[in-house]
């Protein structure tokens, strides 16, 4: 009030305006110009000092911002376990300092063993691996068809079916495949160019991606039932309408009418858009609130704290899950690496997308920046690892299989020193 006051008048006596037009004169546009302008320096001022303050490290004094408490390792386990975001991103971030510049801190995780739900190290890979273990779950989800169809469905004892009283008349009868007789009547002739239109619109030469994972599953139940394996490749190759079972969606933005296109182009149409950045973003790193930095610090924080505990961890028990940890980032890598390739569709509103002519383009256009921070973040992790564990990978029991796939994985040839 005290700084609105140099501006405005607020006499008592003077509640309602004198007269029924107000008063404009210029310095009526002067005042409001002029008190506006402060209002909205005073808002962009708090918003810089909040995204300065909400940026500074989770630091005090140098040390992470738990070092100071009672219980420290208690206090860092209840933010890894928040539900709040914010809370969780702040304690994923103290874990990621704690695991590269604070000795002290690794030690008493590695030693505080006898803790109320598990060991400290424990409770702390359990809330990394969740959440890297989300983006597995997200793309499986995004990519398997809708759970309630395949075999588990053929056990299910058939439904009683209660028949509702006949509202038409029964089947002809005779030969059923011949042709129906010409209109005649007026009448006629419009049910007929109105049953042609619109049974138009359900025979269009595409289907949709859940149309046609239901229909694959239903032509597969059934080729196996009656089709050998020969007679089942032959009648896919004869058909032109069963190549969509197995054939890629042709309902591509490339497709759609140049007006519509012309639309979505527009300012006006760019909200409606569904690119392909921006919906591979959101099912790898989850919706509605992008947990980039706490998936990156939790894959970071997990890696450095392994490869200390070879010289801090005096109980050895931290290298048990030396394996684990491989197995998943590599699982990880090789699902996101699938699904960025070759795992999502684009949607027909993205305009933007580069047309199936250009393919160098499209494979550049499939690269998001905040899912490549993330898939970098995993294969330098990998990499680490398995340069800081090589000379001991047979006796953890990382040998064969795991151990190539994480090689590859990691970007790292099959003979390459580590």
């Amino acid at each position: 009030m005290y700084f609105a006051k140099l501006f405005w008048n607020f006499p008592r006596s003077a509640a309602d305006p004198p007269g029924k037009i107000p008063p404009i004169a210029p310095g009526l546009f002067i005042r409001t110009i002029v008190s506006g302008g402060l209002l909205v320096l005073c808002w962009q001022t708090a918003n810089l000092f909040f995204s300065a303050f909400i940026g500074k490290e989770p630091l005090k004094r140098g040390l992470p911002l738990t070092a100071e408490a009672k219980d420290p390792n208690g206090s860092l386990l209840d933010g890894l376990k928040a539900k709040k975001e914010v809370v969780k991103t702040f304690a994923f971030w103290e874990l990621s300092f704690i695991s590269q510049s604070s000795p002290d801190r690794r030690k008493a995780i590695f030693n505080d063993i006898d803790r109320e739900g598990g060991s400290t190290w424990s409770q702390i890979l359990e809330c990394a691996t969740e959440l890297i273990h989300g983006i597995s779950q997200r793309i499986d989800e995004k990519t398997k068809p809708t759970p309630g169809t395949g075999a588990s469905e053929t056990q299910r004892p058939e439904p009683v079916i209660h028949s509702l009283p006949r509202l038409t008349d029964p089947p002809k009868e005779g030969n059923f495949l011949a042709s129906s007789p010409k209109a005649t009547s007026r009448h006629e002739k419009f049910a007929e160019a109105f049953s042609t239109t619109a049974k138009s619109y359900g025979q269009a030469p595409d289907w949709t991606p859940v149309a046609r994972a239901r229909a694959r599953d239903v032509f597969d139940r059934a080729s196996a039932t009656l089709l050998s394996p020969e007679r089942k490749q032959l009648f896919l190759g004869s058909s032109k309408d069963t190549k969509l079972l197995t054939g890629p969606s042709t309902n591509k933005a490339e497709n759609i009418h140049p007006i519509i296109a012309q639309i979505l182009s527009s300012p006006i149409g760019r909200p409606l858009q569904q690119t392909y950045a921006q919906r591979l973003s959101s099912v790898v790193l989850d919706t509605p609130h992008a947990a980039l930095c706490p998936i990156i610090d939790a894959v970071e924080s997990l890696t450095h704290l392994l490869v200390a505990s070879l010289a801090e961890d005096q109980y050895g028990k931290v290298q048990a899950d030396v394996p684990t940890i491989v197995r998943l980032f590599t699982g990880t890598i090789m699902t996101l690496e699938a699904f960025i390739n070759d795992g999502l569709e684009v949607h027909w509103t993205d305009v933007t997308f580069p047309r199936s002519s250009h393919p160098d383009a499209q494979a550049q256009a499939r690269r998001d920046p905040d899912v490549e921070l993330v898939l970098n973040a995993l294969k330098t992790s990998l990499a680490d690892l398995l340069s800081a564990f090589n000379p001991y990978l047979r006796d953890i029991g990382l040998t064969g299989k795991d151990a190539r796939l994480a090689r590859k994985a990691a970007g790292l040839e099959d003979g390459e020193a580590l």
